[in-house]
């Protein structure tokens, strides 16, 4: 497999097609609301910013959310700064741009350039299931937290926790 060279876009899994079309979409947002509710919470993205789940945790996670604190951290897609909550909206966007703006922040930040491009296209797909297919029972409004961690078999636990309802 050929390494996808920066700009360019990965193969996108067909089977996607469909939701990717659509044009009000839920995504995640960065939010200070929230804020301190929980020891431990941060916030270096503004809010409004676009966020998402990275699928990889340190091992020093842990289930009660203690650890370096990645295991509680939605990234921001353009900030590549991390918070600890996050909100869900509706927004006139396609699946498509979402996971270019995805794409693009895995670019940005390094992570890509260590990947064949189905491995990309594995990884992004992972990243919208985890966090757009995730989001669709939530309303809008709906303020959420995370955490993630190893298990003892190595997998990745990653849950979304519900802070505030709308």
């Amino acid at each position: 497999m050929q390494d996808v060279p920066p700009g360019r876009f990965p193969p996108l899994h067909l089977d996607h097609i469909p939701a990717m079309l659509v044009r009000v979409l839920k995504v995640l947002v960065s939010t200070s609301e929230t804020q301190g509710d929980m020891a431990g919470d941060f916030t270096w993205v503004p809010d409004g910013e676009l966020v998402a789940r990275y699928g990889i945790v340190c091992q020093d996670e842990r289930p009660d959310g203690g650890g370096c604190g990645c295991g509680r951290a939605f990234a921001g897609l353009t900030t590549h700064k991390a918070t600890t909550s996050a909100m869900v909206i509706e927004v006139d966007m396609t699946e498509t741009t979402w996971r270019a703006a995805v794409h693009t922040t895995l670019f940005d930040t390094g992570w890509a350039t260590h990947m064949a491009s189905d491995e990309l296209a594995d990884v992004i797909d992972a990243m919208a299931a985890a966090d757009l297919h995730a989001l669709e029972d939530l309303p809008a409004g709906t303020v959420v937290g995370r955490r993630a961690w190893n298990d003892a078999r190595g997998d990745v636990v990653d849950e979304m926790v519900i802070r505030r309802k709308p």
